[in-house]
């Protein structure tokens, strides 16, 4: 059998043209597509501080959050193994304590310099925070949370407090 042969300016012939333009045309579309998702898969992530991974003694200012949360800068830190009621808990009273813990937490963030200990077995949790014990003039600021009332124990889970 023989080939076919398409005739300059004949209908096949420019059917077999146009055949070939849309052919060139869903290459150079799906070569796009794949470069573009490779600049996206190569795009490093928005970096966030690390956590410190020695003792940091801060000669910032740091700012409490939230009873259990502070800023040191542009690191956030999370006080390990205790937790504060919720600025935005379920009832009045909670609202009210989380209020009490947060002054508390920043009144002792006043009185002195900051030490920063990060945890070495989880340096981050799940919000990305740096988990570590917040110290001021040596004293534990969670521990004395929980010593005035103002927290519990981390106990792996929340618990309401209402």
């Amino acid at each position: 059998m023989g080939q076919i042969v398409t005739v300059p300016g004949t209908i096949s012939h420019r059917r077999s043209h146009r055949r070939a333009d849309i052919m060139r045309g869903m290459f150079r579309l799906s070569f796009a597509l794949v470069l573009a998702a490779a600049v996206v898969a190569c795009t490093p992530p928005p970096e966030t501080p690390a956590p410190p991974a020695v003792t940091l003694i801060s000669d910032r200012a740091c700012k409490a959050i939230d009873g259990d949360t502070i800023d040191c800068g542009a690191l956030r830190v999370r006080l390990v193994n205790v937790d504060t009621p919720e600025l935005a808990g379920a009832c009045p009273a909670e609202i009210a304590a989380a209020e009490r813990a947060r002054s508390f937490t920043a009144a002792r963030l006043a009185a002195g310099p900051v030490t920063i200990k990060p945890d070495p077995k989880r340096p981050r949790d799940r919000y990305g925070r740096a988990l570590a014990w917040v110290l001021v003039e040596g004293r534990d600021i969670g521990e004395d949370l929980i010593a005035e009332g103002l927290a519990r124990r981390w106990d792996g889970r929340r618990r309401p407090w209402c």
